[in-house]
């Protein structure tokens, strides 16, 4: 019973590290940030593919030439660089790209502008848990079993010394 009392403490272990981390992604939700994983490689080296960045809502007298912005174009988000403005219709490029985008960024369309910073090869993890959430069922499985397992194991131990 020791063996698996261990186990399954490691593994609940384990399961805060992984939750903790995405929490930690999370963060900056409180400050009207959104993250996003970088899927392509359009924008290194400036963004790496597998990154997590973070965008938030920008009105258009904010956005500026060279401003890295977020936008749908049709059922995906880009992230591409401003190149210019011209009668309120965005031109973007990515930074590994040679020419600039074909399609005209509406406003419409833009979800936010970018900030400065990725964070490296997290957005596979998120990725990853964001496309099996049934792993979160799993994981309440093993943080709850740790937990039962403790509380047995402290109760055997009371009862125990209540007959000595």
């Amino acid at each position: 019973m020791k063996y698996i009392k261990t186990f399954i403490h490691g593994l609940s272990l384990l399961c805060y590290v992984f939750v903790g981390i995405y929490v930690i992604v999370c963060i900056p939700y409180l400050f009207r940030y959104k993250p996003l994983v970088v899927l392509s490689g359009s924008m290194e080296p400036t963004f790496k593919t597998g990154g997590i960045i973070y965008y938030k809502h920008a009105l258009p007298e904010e956005i500026k030439v060279g401003d890295i912005i977020t936008f749908r174009n049709g059922d995906i988000f880009v992230s591409h660089r401003v190149n210019s403005i011209v009668d309120n219709l965005y031109e973007t490029k990515g930074d590994a790209n040679n020419t600039p985008d074909a399609i005209k960024v509406k406003y419409s369309d833009i979800v936010g502008k970018d900030a400065d910073f990725c964070i490296p090869y997290i957005g596979y993890y998120i990725k990853y848990i964001n496309e099996h959430m049934y792993l979160l069922v799993i994981v309440a499985i093993i943080l709850v079993s740790d937990f039962l397992v403790s509380n047995i194991g402290n109760s055997n131990k009371k009862n125990v010394k209540e007959e000595a």
